[in-house]
């Protein structure tokens, strides 16, 4: 530590201590006092507040300084007794302005300017020191904060500039050298004007205007220039700049080079549309593979390929062609008229570009007929067909055989892009694997068709000789003089014509049922009668085989809604199998009761039983058990198929059990009892129908116009007061104006569909009367207990009978005519 210049006696003199510390009280610093031994015998209060504490006046342990704890400038501690005020004490030099730093005793520390300054009586004696404390951390902080901020400001990326109000510049930082071009040099001075384009000039008004009322503005995208011309989109964050009296006397502006995310955000936008694009057309695909899973019938799936194709490709003219024997077939056309598709057909097979779609396992794309050379034979083809440019890709089948070409045309010079040809391509091997299923289905379709053809005409060719034998067996027994060896063979004669006539019967009926025109002739009967007509029929084959049958059937009346002939038909079909397979002399078991809503018959035998595999199709046509008993007898393997067709029309279903070989078999039939209470009989069940409903207040909600429409007139038609809404939104408008009675909705709906709809019903009290409806085309029991948790009292599945409607209003009306009109009706 170096002192300061020496003088005569340096320090100061005492003539009063008291008129000192009354001036050091004054002080508006920090001052304290200390005798020649180091001693503190005074400070000012100043003082404590620097120190952080108030030391004790003559006190050995506080000697030179009150401070915790001392430090150089540099960061190095001082001892206590090596301060500046230990130094004017010891050497009885002044020491001014020395930097020395202070720390408290919580730990802050504090910069300040030592005047040590030696204190003498008027002898001239040395009785103490005086050390005066300027705190500087205050201007040191500053000080650093401005060089820092410079620093900052200097390099940083960003552009700095600030302005005066009137737009010049008086700071221009390396970022804005970097990002407009010019140096500090060239823009310092001039106006701001300098970087902005003339179209955006009228901004720095608007921006003016907001800092003038002290507003700040973050974020704030547009564009400036470069020295060079380069447009440079910025985000600018610009602050007013303020005088020591707080007036605002210019701005800060910090400009950021936004050009990198603007591509990038212009290139997402573009590459999200792409996206979208894509996705859209493999949507589109997946719908189309989706609906082409429905059909198997071939020109739906050809009009749906070529559709999807087109979409993608973003035209509305196309043709599907079919490779067909040597020639080309039009499977499905878009957009164009006959006389162009007839002159397709009549193109060489094997020339020209359709017929080289056919040909060839390759992509074909013409972007201009009228440029194309190969081409010219048919350029006027092209013109009256009103197109320019085509795209033919090929339809080839795993067998690597070309089945076809999906071809779409342009009205314009046109070339697909790669993903619109990759996206065809997609179309094209979805759409080859279901046109190949539908042609095998076809086939398969027409091998039975003449299959039945050829059973119906078999059965037909067989009668006609059967007609004759069977009038010659009657006529025979009509004579009297028969011998007994003669009439031992009329009766054999008689029971293998029956059984003729049976097996004909028999093959008749699958042929009708194949073909879809077997009728029932359903009326109200007893069980009796038929178990009756059943046993008589098969009677003489059991009485052959020497079988004892035990009929047990109840003893009060039971009807049923069925076919009389074809319920015989099914049970005597059943015996008939039970002596079939059975040995001679055995057992047959017919018997029937009800359970619950339903009717059981069982026909079991002791015969010969049915192996586990064979249970499993013992029902499928031809299915033949084993004969090899003692009188096992043939026939076609059609009578049980026939006798669970039979079953299944009638809304009942049939079983066939057997604990295996050689332990006898069952066969179980059930069948849905009429819907009566307690004997109501077939007259009052019918009268249900014929009875006048009430008029009802009803809503149809369903987006298909043509669905509401047919509806709206059926129920109508039934008498009914009909409004319809085509969306749920309509629907709750249309409710809020008329409450009505009943409102039927469909369930699959854009925006709010059926089930929301329900919700918001059953959510307001007003409305617990209304009778909700669900109308949809799924009938499973899940379906059904989704809309029941939605709120609908009914589940009608689509299509609607007349008979289902009926009987909806039936119940409707019961309800209204209960005192609790709650939704205990469902």
């Amino acid at each position: 530590m170096q002192p300061v210049q020496k003088e005569d006696r340096p320090g100061t003199s005492l003539h009063n201590g008291v008129g000192l510390r009354r001036w050091l009280d004054y002080l508006p610093v920090a001052a304290y006092t200390c005798d020649p031994q180091g001693l503190i015998n005074y400070f000012n209060r100043y003082a404590s507040e620097l120190w952080g504490r108030a030391p004790k006046l003559n006190d050995a342990a506080d000697r030179f300084c009150g401070s915790f704890k001392l430090y150089a400038a540099d960061g190095s501690p001082i001892a206590h007794d090596e301060c500046w005020m230990a130094l004017a004490l010891e050497r009885a030099e002044k020491y001014e302005g020395q930097e020395i730093v202070i720390e408290r005793p919580d730990g802050s520390r504090r910069t300040v300017l030592a005047h040590a300054n030696p204190i003498y009586d008027d002898t001239g004696n040395l009785v103490g020191a005086v050390n005066i404390l300027v705190d500087i951390s205050d201007q040191r902080h500053v000080e650093e904060t401005q060089a820092r901020l410079a620093a900052i400001v200097e390099s940083s990326d960003d552009a700095i500039i600030s302005k005066t109000l009137d737009g010049r510049i008086v700071s221009w930082n390396t970022g804005a050298e970097r990002l407009f071009g010019y140096t500090a040099r060239e823009a310092i001075g001039q106006s701001i004007m300098l970087i902005i384009p003339p179209e955006r000039r009228d901004e720095e008004q608007l921006i003016l205007a907001r800092l003038c009322r002290g507003e700040r503005i973050d974020h704030y995208e547009t564009i400036r220039v470069s020295k060079e011309g380069r447009r440079i989109d910025i985000s600018l964050t610009i602050s007013p700049v303020r005088d020591s009296r707080g007036n605002i006397v210019g701005a800060s502006k910090v400009a950021r080079d936004i050009t990198a995310r603007k591509r990038a955000e212009a290139a997402i936008v573009v590459l999200k549309d792409e996206l979208a694009t894509q996705l859209a057309d493999l949507r589109r695909l997946h719908e189309m593979s989706t609906r082409l899973s429905t059909t198997l019938e071939l020109k739906p799936m050809l009009e749906e390929t070529l559709r999807t194709a087109a979409v993608i490709e973003g035209t509305e003219m196309g043709v599907l062609l079919l490779c067909e024997d040597n020639r080309l077939e039009i499977g499905a056309s878009l957009g164009f008229e006959n006389p162009f598709l007839a002159a397709v057909a009549h193109m060489p097979f094997d020339d020209g570009p359709y017929g080289v779609s056919c040909q060839e396992p390759c992509r074909l794309v013409v972007e201009d007929v009228e440029v194309c050379p190969a081409f010219v034979p048919y350029r006027d083809v092209a013109r009256r067909a009103g197109f320019r440019a085509l795209h033919h890709t090929p339809l080839v089948a795993r067998t690597g055989k070309i089945i076809g070409a999906l071809c779409t045309h342009f009205r314009a010079p046109h070339r697909p892009s790669d993903q619109e040809m990759h996206l065809v391509d997609l179309c094209a091997r979805q759409a080859v694997d279901y046109i190949e299923n539908a042609r095998l289905y076809q086939q398969v379709r027409e091998a039975d068709q003449r299959k039945e053809e050829f059973m119906a005409t078999l059965a037909h060719e067989l009668r006609n000789p059967l007609a004759p034998l069977s009038n010659s067996v009657h006529t025979l027994g009509l004579v009297d003089v028969l011998s007994p060896e003669a009439r031992q063979l009329r009766e054999i004669m008689e029971r293998q014509v029956n059984q003729m006539v049976r097996l004909v019967d028999d093959l008749l009926d699958m042929s009708r049922i194949s073909r879809g025109k077997l009728e029932l002739r359903k009326e109200r009967l007893e069980l009796a009668t038929a178990i009756r007509t059943a046993v008589e029929t098969s009677r003489p084959l059991i009485e052959e085989a020497g079988h004892q049958l035990d009929v047990d059937i109840p003893t009060e009346p039971v009807l049923l809604d069925a076919d009389p002939v074809r319920l015989a038909q099914v049970i005597s079909n059943l015996l008939n199998n039970a002596v079939k397979f059975m040995a001679k002399k055995g057992r047959i078991w017919l018997s029937a009761h009800t359970e619950g809503d339903q009717l059981v018959i069982s026909v079991r035998d002791a015969g010969i039983g049915i192996p586990p595999d064979m249970l499993r199709r013992i029902f499928d046509m031809f299915a033949q058990g084993d004969t090899r008993t003692g009188d096992a007898r043939g026939g076609l393997g059609i009578g049980l198929t026939l006798a669970r067709t039979l079953v299944e029309r009638h809304g009942g279903r049939i079983e066939a059990r057997s604990e295996g070989p050689n332990k006898g078999s069952e066969f179980i039939v059930s069948l849905p009892l009429p819907n009566h209470v307690d004997g109501i009989t077939a007259s009052a069940s019918a009268n249900h129908h014929s009875r006048p409903l009430e008029t009802h207040r009803i809503l149809i909600v369903d987006d298909t116009a043509d669905a509401v429409y047919v509806l709206s007139k059926l129920l109508e038609a039934l008498g009914q007061e009909v409004r319809t809404a085509h969306s749920a939104a309509t629907a709750l408008r249309s409710i809020e104006a008329d409450v009505p009675d009943l409102v039927i909705s469909d369930l699959g709906m854009p925006g709010m569909d059926g089930y929301a709809l329900a919700r918001q019903l059953r959510n307001r009290p007003e409305l617990d009367g209304v009778v909700l409806v669900a109308l949809t085309g799924y009938g499973q029991e899940s379906d059904r207990q989704h809309t029941q948790e939605a709120g609908f009292d009914y589940h009608l599945v689509k299509p609607v009978s007349v008979d289902a409607l009926r009987d909806l209003l039936a119940s409707l009306d019961r309800c209204l005519t209960e005192s609790d009109r709650s939704r205990t009706c469902r």
